[in-house]
Formats: structure tokens, sequence, C-alpha cells
């Protein structure tokens, strides 16, 4: 080592010149570093969703649920399979193993799945869960006067081109009542005056679909395309279409003669609304995987700034969110903590240094790790989101104990001499310590690597943590070994005065110096302590709430509800409405935009469900604003069978996961009906409870049917159920007879024999029937009617039926407490006969990473054992080092209960970091005592632990005020990190006393006595 300093003396200036240039390029990675909030990755699982129309559940769980949910049971990895079956949707849910990257698991279960047949008109999506397939952002064209449908083609043929070119931009999607269609409404009289039935109006119509291709003629030196039946180019064109007679050969009557003809909007399956507008059409913008959303963001913006100055009159185009914004805050606000932590830290450095080109050299280290950082992640194709950033100020402490300890090291003596001769001295000190902080640091960077390797959401989530973080531990010591040695020498090299004694500072060191004595004579004291700080540790951990993730201000909120089971489409947008207007008048909210036939998750919903989101002011607080406008909402509109207010990020984050509330009670069976009848007794008794802050079992019924069958007499006439239907179709819905062309715009034709509308309580008066071979009758004539009020929604979890209730805790009670309560309620309702019920929901992920955390810890505690054993050549130390590290996680859980913090995975990483930091306190102590006597006795650890006081005293002080900033919470940004340095803060704490006092009296209680 004293040659490679020597070496790296002689090449200081292109050492330096490597700093800046490392300096530069970090600088520049930085710029091209992608911003999000949460990390771009790919969840194991993939979304399926098939929809046909209104095909009647039964039909769809034969013809689509049951053979997908075979195919995808057999793709390779698959652990689990869920779905849900209702009228004309199916939605399959497949997850899998990590043996399996996601990419992989999508192609194979996109293959395997279009082997399976489905029905002609069923359309199958099938997505990768990932951040990227939400929206980043929502806008909105409004107008007074201008439906939804009218609207829509200034999106397609003006906007989305626009929005598509911006760099980044992944999707564009409307939501809406849909495209405008060309409505042929057929008079019954007429039909029936002309005797002309509805078939042949539809056929007609379809053969009009051309033109056709007739071949190639040749002549006059060219060649020439023949077509035939050319489709009619206009809504007139149609209206002529000259429609044969049946009574009279030859005689034709037009279209128009027969109904009315007019271009309109759909039959409403899906709305939209936003607040303070008559007509809304939404407009979600999805950025790329990996993409700068920052700058993807900044564009669209420009790009719609641009748009806005060419909408038609009466057209304006506003935002309703855009999470760019809460990205740049959230990153902001964790910018501002680090830059707070750092001058506390030159605060507390120069307090102890008393040296101002001391302090300041030893900050010099930070923005040179942390662009060697910026570096190493743009390589790893990582970006800036809060788990990198939150990584990069956890390693902060490291990165300035490596700094601290160095330089201190080579200029804690004031010996005269010449510059050269300090010079040499301080790279000689600088020899003896490097190699047990390298040690040091390549122990602490082993302890997160398991970080990298839990499954689940949190592994997911932290994995690009845990990178950062030993990503930035590694560099910073790299930077320990190459600019620091420089800095430590170029700084003994210069003149300067002893700082002057200072008393408090002395009687200090005598105290402990006494104390420590006084200690190390009584070491069973120290193992007494031991004991008694790890069973406080233990009782405080049993009893400390429990959370899955650290609570967040997000500033936007999503609120689904639900109305009566078998409400249209157009009476939950009512609803919707009336639910939009009480919140857009809260003082809290800034925008407000409405979803129905849609949710956030899904792009088809059953009609009665509909989506709102909310934009709240900067200042505004998310869990005070949901909770006041929930109690506001619930009072307006009791009658909705769900309601629920959570933040966006959240919803989105349990769509990926599969977790969609922080407790599920699992109920399965063999039989549908027997499983609705359990859920609602135990939803009851959870409600009844008054335990819970809300219970809810999700209607299982999509609502209410009416099945008719053909009687004989009608099936004499030539009327079949496939012609029953069709003119069923046609009276209440429109049977689709091909399409005009209005330039670009297609304009489907749906042909109706009665206004479309609600079916009252009796089909007889509203619909004629047309048999082949007979007259117009009443639908009663040829069919009997079969009312069903409630129609099951079937569900499904690895092809087994099953239920789900939702259970929403206090926020005062963790999820294991309520977990907990929930079991003893379900242990006295009594299980029916084939059914059995299991836990899950965030519980269930957080269970499993509570299980992973508790592993790495004792993983992590064992590696240090295994390497400070060989560091310092003595399992006794290491023994010692071991268990006062250990003693820290106390000062870690005491913090958390004490600011009434859930213990989450965040605390857990916190510990983690604990553990990382405190256990270099115990190897240099050892180290330096080994510097005097291998094995050393109870003298030199007393000597050394005196001699490490000072740099001890100054990294943990250090440390502890950095993350003062984090822990108190600078903004809304660093909700998510504020466990993680309330942990920290204490455990440094308690380790500072556990490090100086226990882990000496440890070692001396460990050893043998000498021989006389």
């Amino acid at each position: 080592m004293k040659a490679y300093l020597e070496a790296l003396w002689a090449n200081r200036y292109t050492t330096a010149l490597v700093a800046v240039l490392v300096l530069a390029a970090g600088i520049v990675a930085f710029e091209a570093l992608p911003r999000s909030v949460f990390p771009d990755v790919d969840f194991p699982r993939v979304s399926v969703l098939v929809s046909d129309g209104y095909l009647p559940v039964h039909v769809m769980l034969v013809r689509v649920t049951e053979p997908l949910e075979q195919a995808a049971k057999g793709v390779p990895d698959v652990t689990l399979v869920r779905s849900t079956t209702s009228n004309g949707l199916s939605k399959i849910h497949v997850f899998f193993n990590r043996a399996i990257t996601p990419n992989d698991a999508y192609l194979l279960l996109e293959a395997r799945l279009g082997q399976v047949a489905l029905p002609p008109a069923a359309h199958m999506s099938v997505r990768l869960m990932m951040p990227s397939i939400y929206p980043f952002a929502e806008y909105a064209l409004v107008s007074k006067d201008q439906t939804s449908s009218t609207l829509m083609p200034t999106y397609a043929f003006t906007i989305k081109p626009r929005l598509l070119d911006v760099p980044g931009v992944y999707t564009v999607a409307s939501v809406g009542r849909g495209w405008p269609e060309v409505h042929v409404d057929l008079s019954l009289r007429r039909l029936m005056s002309h005797h002309i039935g509805l078939t042949r109006i539809v056929a007609l119509l379809r053969a009009h679909q051309g033109p056709y291709f007739g071949g190639i003629m040749a002549g006059l030196h060219e060649s020439f395309l023949l077509t035939a039946a050319g489709r009619p180019a206009s809504v007139a064109a149609l209206g002529r279409l000259a429609v044969p007679l049946g009574g009279v050969r030859g005689a034709t009557i037009p279209l128009s003669a027969l109904g009315r003809i007019a271009v309109g909007p759909p039959p409403r399956v899906r709305g939209a609304a936003v607040a303070h507008h008559a007509h809304s059409l939404l407009i979600d913008v999805a950025a790329q995987a990996s993409a700068n959303v920052e700058a993807v963001a900044a564009g669209v913006a420009h790009a719609i700034a641009a748009l806005r100055k060419h909408l038609p009159h009466g057209v304006r185009l506003v935002r309703d969110y855009d999470l760019s914004r809460l990205i740049v805050a959230s990153l902001h606000d964790v910018w501002v903590a680090l830059i707070l932590g750092t001058v506390i830290t030159f605060a507390v450095l120069l307090a102890f240094l008393r040296r101002f080109d001391t302090a300041l050299a030893t900050l010099i280290i930070v923005p040179l790790s942390l662009a060697g950082t910026f570096v190493v992640l743009h390589v790893l194709g990582l970006g800036l989101n809060i788990m990198t950033l939150g990584g990069i100020t956890a390693a902060l402490g490291a990165l300035v104990d490596h700094a601290i300890v160095v330089i201190e090291q080579a200029t804690h003596t004031h010996a005269p001499g010449t510059a050269l001769t300090r010079r040499a001295r301080a790279l000689r000190a600088s020899a003896e310590v490097l190699p047990m902080m390298t040690f040091a640091t390549l122990t602490s960077a082993l302890v997160f690597v398991p970080l990298i390797l839990l499954s689940g959401t949190i592994g997911i989530l932290f994995r690009q943590m845990a990178i950062a973080l030993v990503t930035a531990l590694v560099v910073s010591q790299a930077v320990a070994l190459s600019v620091t040695p420089l800095l430590a020498a170029t700084l003994a090299g210069r003149d300067r005065r002893p700082p002057r004694k200072w008393r408090p500072a002395r009687r200090a060191r005598v105290g402990y110096a006494r104390a420590l004595r006084a200690g190390l004579r009584r070491p069973a004291l120290g193992v007494m302590a031991s004991l008694a700080i790890l069973l406080a540790a233990y009782g405080i951990y049993r009893v400390l709430p429990t959370a899955f993730l650290p609570a967040w201000n997000e500033g936007v909120i999503a609120v689904p509800f639900r109305t009566a089971v078998g409400s249209s489409a157009s009476e939950t947008l009512a609803v919707g409405r009336g639910l939009l207007a009480i919140a857009a008048h809260d003082p809290a909210v800034a925008t407000a935009s409405l979803v129905v036939g849609q949710s956030l998750g899904n792009p088809r919903a059953t009609p009665n469900k509909g989506d709102m989101v909310l934009t709240l002011k900067s200042q505004a607080s998310a869990v005070a604003t949901m909770r006041a406008l929930g109690a506001q909402l619930r009072a307006a509109y009791p009658s909705l069978s769900m309601l629920k207010l959570h933040q966006l990020l959240v919803t989105q984050l349990g769509n990926l996961s599969g977790a969609h509330s922080p407790l599920d009670v699992e109920v399965f069976g063999h039989s549908a009906s027997a499983l609705a009848v359990y859920a609602r007794g135990l939803e009851a008794r959870l409600a009844a409870s008054h335990r819970f802050a809300n219970v809810s079992f999700p209607t299982s019924s999509d609502g209410p049917a009416i099945a008719l069958s053909v009687r004989t007499r009608a099936r004499l006439a030539g009327l079949t159920p496939p012609l029953l239907g069709a003119q069923l179709l046609a009276g209440y819905w429109g049977v689709p007879a091909g399409y005009l062309l209005r330039g670009a715009q297609i304009l489907p034709i749906a042909v109706s024999t009665s206004p479309a509308g609600g079916m009252g309580g009796n089909l007889r008066p509203r619909l004629f029937v047309h048999a082949p071979h007979g007259p117009y009758a009443p639908l009663a004539a040829f069919a009997r009617e079969h009312l069903r009020r409630a129609v099951p929604v079937i569900t499904h979890q690895n092809l087994v039926p099953f239920a789900d209730i939702e259970i929403r805790p206090h926020r005062a009670m963790g999820l294991d407490q309520a977990a907990a309560l929930a079991r003893r309620l379900i242990a006295k309702t009594p299980l029916p006969h084939g059914i059995t019920a299991r836990i899950g929901g965030y519980y269930k992920e957080q269970a499993q990473s509570f299980a992973q955390m508790e592993l790495t810890l004792t993983f992590a505690l064992l590696v240090l054992l295994v390497l400070v054993g060989y560091q310092l050549r003595a399992q006794r130390a290491a023994l010692a080092v071991l268990v006062a590290t250990a003693l820290s996680a106390l000062g870690a859980l005491c913090a958390l209960w004490v600011r009434g913090i859930p213990l989450d995975s965040t605390s857990f990483l916190g510990l983690l970091l604990v553990f990382a930091i405190a256990v270099n306190n115990g190897i240099l102590i050892f180290g330096q005592a080994r510097h005097y006597k291998s094995p050393p006795g109870r003298l030199e650890v007393e000597l050394a632990a005196r001699r490490r006081l000072r740099p001890i005293l100054m990294t943990m002080a250090a440390d502890v005020l950095g993350f003062l900033p984090l822990a108190v919470g600078v903004g809304h940004g660093t909700d998510l990190l504020k466990p993680l340095a309330t942990a920290v803060m204490g455990g440094l704490m308690l380790a500072v006393f556990a490090s100086l006092f226990i882990g000496p009296m440890l070692y001396v209680a460990f050893s043998r006595p000498p021989r006389r």
C-alpha cells in the first residue's frame, strides 16, 4: 500500500485530470438519465382482456375464459391464473415466478393463447404489466355544444398524430362515447305495410360494401382495374338506395322512405366527463419504457400549446393531470434534502476538525463520488427515481465516512517538520487505514447484495435502490483509494497552526477513558446490557405496527365507485357527474375528471363502474382530503354499492402487482352460489365488529337478464333463435351493416327498428317480430320471457371458483394486527363443507417481503461475522463487533415507535444500512488494536477505542444529522424515505454507545483470562 500511495503521489496531476473527467462525465450522465417516480421495471404478470359485445356470461365462460385458463396454466413457470367473467368480458391475470424474465413470459403466453379458437367477434388484448402502460398525463377536449363523438375527428386527425410525433410517447388513447355512427332507424309500420323483413335490409346494405374486385381489362395500351357495386358515397346516397318490394315484381322503394337515416353517437357503453364542462373527450398519453418522462411531458406540453391555436370554434384543450409534475417535485424534494444533509454534514465536520479547508476537502469527495455513480447508473441503463435517489442518499453517510476516516487519520497529528516530511507522514498514515476501510466497504456492499435478489413487489421496487447504493459505496471507495489520499497529503503539507485546546472536548475524552476503563474491568455488565437491549428490541418489534409501503402524498386521488347492479352507463354517468360536482367544489381539488364503463386498469368495464381522478392543489394533504371528501360523497350517494378513495400511483402499483387492497379474505369452493352466501355472511360479521375502517364484498352480479325461448309455431314459421336474436338486436341496440366513408373517417352503419333505450318492465308493446314465412306479430306471440334478476359474475383462481372480501384497516392499525383480527373472526364463522378461506392482499406481499428482509438481516449479520473474523483474525473480536452492531436495531425501532411510523420495507432497509455503517466502527477499533498488538489485550483495545473516539463521533454525528432533512420531511417527495431516515438516525445514535462501550466490553468478556 505504501508503494501504491507513493506512485499515486508521483502521478497526482494525472489523477486530478482523471477526477475532472469523471466529474464532467457524471454531469453528462446526470442530464441523460431518465426521470420517473418509480423504477421502470416489468412485473412478472400478464393481463389478458377479451371482449365480445354483450355475449352472455356463461357463453363467455365456456367459449373464452375456461379455454384461455387451461392454456395459460400450461405455460412454463406460471404460478397463478386468476379470472373474472361477466357479460361480454373476460379478464385473466397470469402470474409468473422469477425463473423466467417478464418479456419471455409475455411472448410464451401470447403464443400459447393465440392457438385458442375464440368466437369470431371476440377481441383479445395481452399486456405485460409495467408502469409505462399507464398514462403519465391526461388532457381533455371540452366543448359546450359538441359531444364527445363529434370531437372524435379533431382528436384522431389533428391531436393524436401530433402527440405521437413527440419523442418518447408510447400511446395516445381517447376515452369518450366513441366514433359517430350512421343510424338507419326503420319504421315497423312501413316495413309491415311493404312486407319487408329486417334481414332483407341488412343483407342489402352489406351487399353494397364494395367495391368488389372484377379483374383487370387490357386495352388502348393500358390496364384497367374492374370493380363492381361501390358503397354509397354519403348519407344522402345511402338514403337513395333502392330496396326491392316483396309483393310487386321489379318495384323498389328508396331506403329513406322506410325510416330515418342520420349520423349520431353510438349507444352509450362508455363515457367521460370533466368538471365544469358540458361535453368532454379525455386524451391519455403514455410514455415509452425507459423514456425520460420529464422530457416527454415537456414535449407533450409544447405540442398541446401549439395545437390550441388550431382547434375548431368552441372547442378547448385543457389539462386534467400531469404526473411529470409529481416526478419533478419529488426529485426536487429529494435533491433539496440531499443538499441540506450535505450542508449539515459540512457544519459538523467544521465543528470537529476546526479547519475550513479540511472540512471542505472532505466534502469535495461527495460530488466526485456522485458523478461516478451517475456514470455507472447510465451504463447499467437505470434512471433517476425515488428508489435510485434513495439509495444514493442512503449511501451519503458512507461517502462522507470514507473521506473522514482517511483525512482524519492523515492530519490528526500536528508534529513539526517540513512540508515533505508531513506529506510522507500523511501518506504512511493513509496506508495504515486504507486496507481496513476497503475491506469494511466491501463488507458493507456485500450486505446489500441480497436486496438485489429479493422477489415480489418489494424486490422489484427496491432492486434499483440496492444497485444504486452498492454502486455509490464501491465508487466512493475507489475515490477514497485514489483522490482522498492526495487531498490528505496536500492538506498535511500546508503550514498551519495547531488548533487551540477545547476544554469540553478534553474533558469528554478523559471522561470516556475513565468510563471505558471501568467497563472493561467489569465486562459482565456488557453481556447483561446486550441481553437487555436485544430483549427490548424484540419486544418493540412485536408491538410496532406494520405497513406495506410508507404513506406518500402524491397529490392525485383515484375514486372508483359502483352504482346499483344493472345500472346502465347513462345512469352511472349521471351519478358520476353528481360526484364530480361535489369533488370540484372542494377547496383542495384543482381538477376532476370521470370515466364510466372503463377503469384505470382496463379499457373495458361493466356499465355500473366508474372512476374519478382528482388532482389536488400543491399545498393540500391527500390523507385529509380523502377523509373529508369521502364522507361527503358517501352522504350524498348512500345507495352506491362501492366507493373508495386512494391515491393514483398506489392504485397503479396494486394493479401491477395484482393486490388491490391492504387486506383480502379469499374464499374458495366448488359452488359459486355457496361462495356468495358465505362471503356475504362473513362480510357482515367483519363489518359488525367495527374494528376495520371499511369491509366490502364486491358485487358478484352483472345485472338482470331476460331469456327468450322461441315458441313452437314460431319455429314452424321459420323463426329460429339466431333470427330472433338479430331482430332483438335491431330493436334495442342496432345491427351492424357495414360502414360509410367521410374522408378518412369511417362511419359504421347500425340498423334498428326502434330507438335504442331502456326495455321497461314488459317487452310485448315495444317490439314486433317478423317470421320468414309469416306476418309481423308482437314478440309475446313468438317467444316466452324468463326474467333473471341477477346474472352472477364468475371468478376463478387456478381454475377454482373463489370470492374476495376487501378489508381496509384503520390508520393506527398495522396490517399484521388487522390480519390476526380477521383470522379470529373467520374462525368464529363456521366454514361450510368444501369452502376454505385465507388472507391475501397487500398483507401477503408484506409478509413475503418481511420474511425476506428478516432473512436478509440474518444473512447480513452472518456475513459480517465471517468477513470481520477474517479481517481481524480473531473470531472473538468479530463476535463482539457483530453483537454491538446488532444492538443498534433497538435505536432504529425506538425511533420509529416514538415518531409513530409503522415498520415497513424501507424501515428494514434502514436497519440494514445501520448495520453496514455501524460495523465499520468495530472494524476500525479492533483493527487499530491489532496494530498495537496481535492478538490485542484489554489495554490495546482501550487505547484503540480512545484513538478512534473522535473519528467515530464525527462520522456518526455527520451521518445522523445528514439524514435529518429526510427524517423531518422536505416536501412530499421524501415521504417514501422518511421511515428509512428515521431508522438510520435512531440506530446510529445507539450504535455510537454500542461501538465505543459494549463492543470492547464484550471482547474482554469473550477473551480468556491471561495466565499468571
